[in-house]
């Protein structure tokens, strides 16, 4: 444990603020995480989306251009957000959204580049993408969901550097050093909270969906979830194996790491299938970041 923060030192109020210093919490409708948060929402009609978006004329730029892109297949011009709303759905419209809103939170909380949030960021659509790949097999349903818990999955990285800048320093420094450990054994040995710790407290704040909450806070050991999350939780988990093993690593994971057995049997994935969306991730990966970006 590191020296410069205690477990008892570390408590929701203080995540809450170091997650404020970088725009993750605050008032007015255009504000990022309360446009997520409203994404998040089921009780969000289609209507309510379409409205939420037309509030902010960036973001209905880039909802547009995203539908309107290769990774969509649309041949029809989608010319708004309503109309994007009938040809791609409601759970599409909403992942464009939240991607567009990750992108903003990310850059929000660009430090010294001792973290490079463009990595994560790209890491991030790699695990949205293969997570809602293999929800398609095995878990239709929850494909949206697991989307959008793909996109937000290492958002409490960005509040970690601003709580214990040290810690994540020292981390860093082992990576390069060579140390291949599990990244919550270096979390263990160097900080007194966890990313995962830092996303689920800001997302409660957020009052997003207890299943997304869940799995993202154990998306590194998904069978600790909550019992009615484990599926999400290992669809996560997963999708970002595969995005790191066709190289959309990062700071914090710069290396490839072994698919979660476990995960797999609780989804019913075998390792045929789950070679197949790794095989086909990269031009899928390709089509989402341009689209994106």
């Amino acid at each position: 444990m590191s020296t410069h923060l205690t477990v008892t030192s570390i408590d929701r109020a203080r995540i809450l603020k170091s997650a404020s210093t970088i725009g993750m919490l605050g008032s007015g409708a255009r504000n990022a995480p309360r446009i997520i948060a409203a994404l998040c929402d089921p009780g969000v009609s289609a209507a309510g989306i379409a409205a939420l978006v037309a509030e902010e004329p960036t973001l209905y730029a880039r909802v547009l251009r995203v539908a309107n892109s290769a990774y969509y297949g649309q041949s029809r011009s989608v010319s708004s957000v309503e109309r994007a709303l009938v040809l791609l759905g409601v759970d599409a419209v909403r992942g464009i959204a939240a991607a567009a809103c990750l992108d903003r939170t990310f850059a929000r909380a660009a430090n010294d580049g001792m973290v490079n949030m463009r990595a994560m960021i790209h890491h991030s659509h790699a695990t949205a993408a293969a997570a809602d790949s293999l929800a398609r097999i095995s878990h239709p349903a929850l494909a949206p969901e697991v989307f959008i818990a793909g996109l937000l999955h290492n958002l409490g990285v960005a509040v970690q550097v601003q709580l214990d800048t040290p810690a994540v320093r020292a981390i860093i420094d082992l990576r390069r050093n060579g140390d291949r450990r599990d990244i919550r054994v270096l979390e263990s040995e160097q900080s007194a909270v966890s990313h995962e710790e830092c996303a689920a407290v800001i997302f409660d704040a957020w009052q997003l969906p207890q299943s997304l909450i869940a799995g993202i806070r154990h998306h590194h050991d998904p069978m600790m979830a909550p019992e009615p999350h484990r599926e999400v939780a290992a669809l996560v988990n997963l999708g970002a194996t595969v995005g790191l093993a066709v190289g959309s690593t990062h700071t914090l994971e710069p290396i490839a790491v072994e698919h979660n057995a476990p995960a797999m049997a609780r989804l019913g994935v075998s390792a045929e299938q789950l070679e197949s969306v790794t095989r086909a991730l990269p031009d899928r990966l390709a089509h989402l970041s341009r689209a994106l970006a």
